[in-house]
């Protein structure tokens, strides 16, 4: 665990190796994930700039490194460094048209399947392949889907074995391989 959603911004943590995921709960204890960061990201950026609590519980999700800049460090770099400072806001920028999709999707998409499709197509971009299709390491839980999209896991379950008999996709173990693109599209588009 790096940081707890509600504490205040003792700093941000560099992802240097692993994936983190980063996540929110409802009082009444419903969790989404709004994000699965990798190698390259700063968490907690926001609420460290903004001198808010963090709004976001990040934790590791397999070994990795995160190394910590406390935030008096950070804020005294910025003030420093005016090229840096402009890429923290282009990285803040990002971050709020990410939230902003994000919103999007859970809330104007009509159906699981089409929450489904677009997470899919989200992750078939990172690795294509020269046949079209596409292979990701599934590390998730049909639960931490369920969490991302926003239903059940026993709808992520039912979405996976509808998805597989339409020749969607297949699953090589912990190898998920996105068959037809062009189909999750329309799915999307519909």
């Amino acid at each position: 665990m790096l940081f707890i959603e509600g504490q205040q911004p003792r700093g941000v943590f560099v992802l240097c190796a692993g994936k983190a995921k980063l996540s929110t709960s409802s009082r009444e204890g419903k969790t989404i994930i709004t994000k699965l960061s990798e190698a390259g990201d700063v968490l907690g950026l926001n609420s460290v700039v903004s001198n808010r609590p963090y709004e976001v519980t990040a934790e590791m999700m397999e070994p990795g490194q995160a190394n910590f800049i406390p935030r008096d460090s950070l804020l005294q770099f910025l003030k420093d460094n005016g090229e840096v400072a402009l890429r923290v806001a282009e990285q803040l920028s990002r971050n709020y048209y990410t939230a902003y999709e994000e919103i999007r999707t859970l809330g104007l998409s009509t159906s699981p399947s089409e929450k489904f499709a677009k997470l899919l197509l989200s992750w078939s971009t990172k690795t294509p392949q020269t046949d079209g299709s596409s292979q990701v390491k599934l590390t998730l839980t049909h639960e931490e889907i369920a969490e991302i999209i926003g239903t059940t896991r026993e709808t992520v379950s039912r979405l996976f074995s509808e998805f597989k008999k339409k020749q969607l996709l297949q699953l090589k173990g912990s190898t998920l391989v996105i068959r037809n693109r062009t189909a999750l599209e329309k799915i999307v588009q519909s």
